[in-house]
């Protein structure tokens, strides 16, 4: 079935919040958890440190901690300090209750940051945060190979001598060619997403002759 998309009054307002609510909290959680060593960020520098002695493990659906109401299950925690600590720890219930209060802090930081642009983002900054994400996943699955850029800069190039754009040079093909390739995927992007769509535009209603002023 094709898409149909009506020109006159789409808006992407429809766009589901918790969506890019979640794409949000994602982004901010990979940023925060990029370096053990960010300024200002928790220190969970002797995580690999796990308490002596048997430990009685809870649940992997066990609620350990809730931030403003929102429940972090032991699942989330394992998994985090299993990546944290390469492996070394895979159990968030072996862990010294003040490294566990440090792990739960940083895992709190996403969740706080989210729950802030939820609430002071407008609907516009919604809407591009989530069209950013959408753009970002559909770009990973796009190839431009070096070939192909090369192929686009040396048809510019040619139309360029061709007119004898003397004022109009095109640079060294190393310093933009990045940008011709971000510039490719997006136009890849945006072929697949046209494909098949019809694009309908709404006429404006015709006024009745009797309200139609002669001067």
């Amino acid at each position: 079935m094709k898409k149909i998309i009506v020109a006159a009054g789409i808006s992407l307002g429809i766009l589901a919040v918790p969506l890019w609510a979640d794409h949000l909290k994602d982004s901010l959680s990979r940023m925060v958890h990029e370096k053990d060593t960010t300024p200002g960020m928790v220190d969970l520098s002797r995580l690999d440190q796990p308490m002596a002695g048997p430990v009685k493990s809870r649940p992997s659906n066990a609620v350990i901690a809730t931030v403003n109401g929102h429940k972090i299950r032991k699942k989330e925690a394992d998994a985090y300090i299993k990546s944290r600590t390469k492996g070394k720890i895979t159990d968030f219930d072996t862990l010294p209750k003040e490294q566990q209060l440090r792990l739960v802090k940083e895992l709190s930081l996403p969740i706080l940051m989210a729950s802030q642009a939820k609430k002071e983002l407008s609907e516009r900054e919604k809407e591009g945060a989530y069209v950013g994400a959408w753009m970002r996943k559909e770009a990973a699955k796009v190839t431009v190979s070096d070939a192909e850029v090369q192929a686009m800069y040396d048809q510019l190039k040619q139309k360029a001598m061709e007119r004898n754009a003397t004022n109009n040079i095109i640079p060294p093909f190393d310093s933009i060619k990045n940008k011709m390739k971000s510039q490719m995927t997006e136009k890849k992007i945006m072929d697949s997403l046209m494909k098949d769509v019809k694009v309908e535009v709404a006429a404006p209603t015709a006024l009745p002759p009797m309200m139609i002023r002669k001067y």
